[in-house]
């Protein structure tokens, strides 16, 4: 059972990790930030999981590379969802749900779970066969 993130919280989320890439200078033709989507769910496991879909750059931008310094971009993205009161909406509407759905004992065994949150990168034109550090 996954709980899929409405479209409305995907679109806030990709906006504030569009505005870190821009704070960071990294806007050159605009490919990255046109490039930027969020698909979200909570897990089985009440985890969020967050998955990323840029350009393959993104991922050599936020690591580093030989040349390039890292950017810790997914790090930046986490602190600026935090401050944008992201989490506490997506679990609300989370728990919302669960009360709705279930009885509230197994609601509330459901919510103590997790709330962790995972990071995924899925490149778009090209690859990148790491994973992001966050």
């Amino acid at each position: 059972m996954a709980y899929n993130i409405k479209y409305r919280m995907r679109n806030r989320m990709a906006v504030i990790l569009k505005r870190v890439i821009r704070e960071n200078g990294l806007v050159d033709t605009g490919t990255l930030v046109d490039s930027v989507r969020i698909n979200a769910e909570i897990t089985d496991k009440s985890n969020l999981r967050i998955q990323i879909l840029a350009a393959y750059y993104f991922g050599f931008l936020n690591n580093g590379t030989i040349s390039i310094p890292p950017y810790d971009l997914v790090y930046k993205f986490n602190v600026a969802l935090y401050d944008a009161d992201i989490y506490s909406e997506i679990f609300a509407e989370y728990t919302e749900y669960l009360l709705n759905t279930y009885p509230i004992l197994d609601a509330v065994n459901i919510v103590e779970r997790g709330q962790d949150v995972f990071f995924d990168f899925l490149p778009l034109f090209g690859d990148f066969t790491g994973t992001l550090d966050y």
